[in-house]
């Protein structure tokens, strides 16, 4: 693009896209350079054909831009956003430093990770960079910097899109020296590190900050991946997790000395465990995430996920920068998405606060390891597929009504579930008590019943704020600190009511355990003292005894994993007790009361899904938190607009058709249609109710 090419730009209206509050973006990732040119023009009337407004654009294209140190060559993508331009397409415009070029990796081989078994990585794959290489972060900003200077003047430009699905660790000696100064700032002197990190243990009492390295599996990771320090490997994830952060802020930083305006963000990938992503709430202006659920993801957990994106940007609208339009190909297997299937997960993204619909891809690549991954435009450039038609066919619902979604947000959660990457961490790396606790996984349990009931919830960090919620569910927060401890006393002082489970408030932020009774720091509050911890045989259970609340016919409930032997304050209420091994008898279920209907109710052990609806059940008991009564697979959700209409989605994940009630009638804005109280849903059906505020 010349200097008079984007001058020409200057001044014209580009197209209106979601972030600015008008029509949704909807489009994706789009890489022409895979292509011969004669193909681009054939693209774009596709494109057009399926009402696609939008492409993300020069994702992995760093080795094109700058085919060495001191050349850089924009000749193909200034034709790429040309382009894209004058066909109205709104751009997304990637900064390419997700991967880098093999001259970068041969010229400097620093820039090159070592990997968890200590081996000097060559040029390979993605995710490839040393974050903490000056190289790489020098090179890296500056293509940030340039591409912001030559293409920010460009109207039809959206959004920035630095780097792509940030992953990985590097364990080489540039980051043993950055992680050696990073404690110095963090810990002041060895001393003090060795304290954090009880280093005595297995003799590992350091002397000097040179003493200490990575700890990788040349030093100090266990087989499995397990810590032997926990307070080494976790201020090592810490402390990675930063610099990736400060590498995002670089770019970012470079970008904004052209372009003060268009938002800027990176793509996520939901509960991926490498990096806290609540610590990137602050310098992301709109979060974005990759949905990609497989053939067994249940309905609630993408609906989770989908919640714990938005939660990372204070609960506002997110962007969906990629899902599959059709299969993606790094499953077991890699099954179809089924006739009406796309539009059910677009319309349930959007339902839990997603301003963009987008897709990784729009033209299936020729070759390479994701040939077989879905696109809109398949391997024979034709129309004339079952994919393009429903893509067609959403991008022209889409059209039509995202006016009146867009500046509407979720409606607020009554209910809070914490989700601590820290803990996850903590959790994952503990040699003990039993291998089957998955993090994760306790955590959708919880999730999934609360879905179930179609009550609105939010996911919330261990920083809260935890006041607006009627009751807050904390399984397995493993780590709690002074802090989120503070907070969560107040909140049960307050009024409050919190679910805690086994396994948390054992340790700190350092994975020391607390000294005491547990759960340590909130003991006098939970009104309990765990005595011991029963680690179950896999596939074994212990019966759950609620005594009369568990109706005629229902499931028998039983605990799984791990059973806490607990001891009772005398005025702690029991609820529930275990039904079999040595300990039948002993509470399973308490609740110590507080201020108001406030409290602390504690599960002893991992309910399987007949104890969770009691143990939820106990713990809404009193508050004035409702759900709606839908088909199993049918969910109700709603977005306020800020004139108080109401947008009711009931979104059908199930192949089957159904009926619901979801206690509202108003116009359906896909069909125009008005809808009574009964509506019927066929298969991955979706209905969006529109009801005036008061209405």
């Amino acid at each position: 693009m010349s200097a008079d090419t984007t001058a020409s730009f200057a001044g014209q209206q580009p197209p209106v896209t979601a972030l600015d509050g008008v029509s949704a973006l909807y489009g994706g990732d789009y890489n022409p350079e895979q292509w011969p040119q004669e193909v681009w023009a054939r693209d774009m009337e596709l494109f057009r054909e399926a009402n696609i407004n939008s492409v993300t654009i020069n994702v992995f294209s760093w080795a094109r831009l700058q085919p060495s140190e001191d050349v850089y060559d924009f000749a193909e993508l200034d034709k790429i956003v040309t382009m894209t331009r004058y066909a109205g397409l709104s751009i997304v415009m990637a900064t390419s430093t997700g991967a880098l070029p093999a001259w970068l990796s041969l010229r400097h081989p620093e820039v090159n990770r070592v990997d968890h078994q200590g081996r000097r990585m060559r040029h390979r794959e993605r995710h490839n960079p040393c974050i903490n290489s000056p190289v790489y972060r020098r090179l890296s900003t500056e293509l940030a910097g340039r591409l912001a200077e030559r293409y920010g003047p460009v109207p039809n430009l959206a959004a920035w899109h630095v780097s792509n699905e940030y992953g990985g660790f590097c364990w080489c000696d540039i980051c043993a020296g950055a992680f050696r100064e990073w404690l110095r700032a963090r810990y002041g002197t060895v001393n003090n590190v060795n304290e954090a990190w009880n280093a005595a243990f297995w003799g590992h009492t350091y002397h000097s900050f040179e003493e200490i390295f990575p700890p990788n599996e040349l030093g100090d990771t266990t087989a499995g991946n397990k810590a032997v320090l926990g307070g080494l490997s976790l201020d090592y994830r810490r402390f990675y997790g930063e610099a990736v952060l400060e590498s995002f802020r670089d770019e970012k930083a470079a970008i904004r000395q052209h372009d003060p305006d268009r938002p800027v963000t990176t793509n996520m990938m939901g509960t991926f465990p490498d990096y806290d992503y609540f610590q990137w709430s602050e310098d992301l202006d709109i979060v974005s995430w990759d949905s990609y659920p497989s053939p067994e993801t249940t309905a609630a957990e993408t609906c989770f996920r989908h919640d714990l994106m938005r939660a990372v940007g204070h609960q506002k609208p997110f962007m969906l920068m990629e899902q599959t339009p059709s299969r993606q190909n790094w499953q077991p297997y890699n099954a179809l998405k089924r006739p009406q299937q796309l539009r059910q997960q677009s319309w349930q993204a959007i339902s839990r606060g997603a301003d963009t619909v987008q897709f990784f891809q729009l033209r299936q690549s020729r070759a390479g390891c994701e040939k077989f991954h879905g696109a809109v435009i398949g391997a024979d450039g034709s129309s004339q597929t079952r994919t393009f038609t429903e893509v067609a066919q959403l991008g022209e619902e889409l059209a039509k009504v995202s006016r009146r979604v867009l500046g509407s947000h979720v409606e607020p959660g009554k209910v809070a579930i914490v989700f601590d990457w820290p803990s996850n961490w903590g959790l994952a790396m503990s040699t003990g008590p039993s291998q089957s606790l998955d993090y994760v996984a306790q955590v959708e349990n919880w999730y999934r019943e609360i879905h179930r009931r179609n009550i609105p919830v939010d996911i919330i960090s261990t920083a809260g704020p935890f006041d607006d919620y009627q009751a807050v569910i904390a399984p397995c927060l493993y780590m709690l600190g002074e802090q989120p401890a503070a907070a969560l006393r107040a909140y049960v002082g307050d009024g409050g009511r919190l679910l805690l489970t086994t396994m948390s408030a054992l340790v700190d932020e350092l994975d020391r355990l607390h000294q005491g009774q547990a759960p340590v720091p909130l003991r006098d509050l939970a009104g309990v003292t765990v005595e011991e911890t029963d680690a179950l045989r896999p596939g074994h259970s212990v019966a759950l005894d609620f005594g009369e609340t568990v109706l005629a016919g229902a499931s028998a409930p039983a605990g799984t994993i791990l059973c806490d032997v607990l001891r009772p304050d005398p005025d702690t209420t029991v609820l529930a007790r275990y039904g079999g091994e040595y300990y039948a008898g002993i509470p399973a279920l308490t609740f110590a009361a507080s201020a108001g209907n406030g409290g602390v109710l504690y599960s002893a052990s991992l309910p399987d899904e007949a104890g969770v609806a009691l143990v939820i059940d106990a713990l809404l008991a009193g508050t004035d938190v409702r759900g709606t009564r839908t088909p199993a697979g049918v969910a109700v959700s709603r977005r306020i607009r800020p004139d108080g209409t109401v947008l009711t989605f009931l979104v059908n994940s199930t192949s089957e058709s159904h009926s619901a009630t979801p206690g509202t009638a108003g116009t359906d804005i896909l069909t125009g249609h008005s809808v009574g109280e009964t509506i019927e849903l066929g298969p991955y059906g979706v209905v969006v109710i529109e009801t005036p505020a008061g209405g």
